[in-house]
């Protein structure tokens, strides 16, 4: 069901029907079924994905926040050997990489990708800490292109993203697409939509599930080390704290 290497590899969320269709996407039946799926459970989107997409490249990303967790337990309740891509940018937080082992250890699929250019690389070429002068170029580097290349392996691309994270995830479609580097569209399916943080946490705890334990130290979103702080507004307060920045642009493919 789920095809793709088994080893590391080196945005519209909406549906705008005048899209070029891939490999015979249909749009609209894509948006018919998003809005279909507003009063479906996670399972039941799951359920939807696995059985629409049979056969075709079906796979996770996680960065291993706590609704990624819940995703990658919930995901491989139905598709145990559904792949589930992570970026290591080399910035990430010791207990971030004890976590993604911990998953691992468990029996996911765990497919890291990394950066074209290590951090050495990358300071030779930009200057040292390109994060503090210029975020948007590194995480261009060190997150972005790596999911453009993933996204060059899947069909359908799985994600944890919620609608109440922040204000820019608030329209976020059950079924929306993602775009290729060629300009082909993969099928982008965010199941905890829906959700809330309540939800998850009580998810975690119902089914013990490893977790972050930064979590626990005032951080309530994990992404690089030079870049979070533990949050004092919305979810993702702590991202990029005091630049303007909220998004890594991965989610805008």
């Amino acid at each position: 069901m789920h095809e793709g290497p088994a080893a590391s590899v080196g945005g519209a969320e909406g549906l705008d029907p005048s899209d070029q269709p891939d490999h015979g996407l249909d749009l609209e039946e894509l948006a018919r079924e998003s809005e279909r799926l507003e009063t479906a459970s996670a399972e039941e989107v799951l359920a939807w994905t696995f059985a629409r997409f049979r056969g075709r490249r079906v796979g996770l990303s996680s960065a291993f926040g706590a609704e990624g967790c819940a995703l990658i337990h919930l995901a491989r309740a139905q598709a145990p050997d559904v792949p589930v891509y992570t970026i290591d940018t080399g910035y990430l937080f010791a207990e971030s990489v004890a976590l993604r082992e911990a998953y691992r250890a468990m029996g996911a699929d765990i497919r890291v990708v990394e950066p074209l250019i290590s951090i050495r690389t990358q300071a030779e070429r930009h200057g040292p800490d390109l994060f503090a002068r210029d975020p948007d170029a590194c995480c261009e580097i060190r997150k972005v292109e790596p999911m453009r290349r993933i996204l060059t392996l899947l069909d359908v691309w799985i994600t944890a993203v919620r609608r109440d994270q922040s204000d820019t995830r608030q329209r976020t479609p059950i079924v929306g697409t993602a775009q290729r580097p060629d300009g082909s569209l993969v099928v982008k399916v965010a199941p905890l939509a829906r959700w809330t943080r309540r939800d998850t946490w009580a998810y975690i705890f119902d089914h013990a599930l490893p977790y972050n334990r930064l979590l626990d130290e005032g951080y309530t979103s994990i992404g690089c080390e030079p870049c979070t702080r533990p949050a004092e507004g919305d979810e993702r307060s702590g991202r990029w704290a005091g630049s303007g920045k909220t998004e890594c642009g991965i989610h805008h493919l």
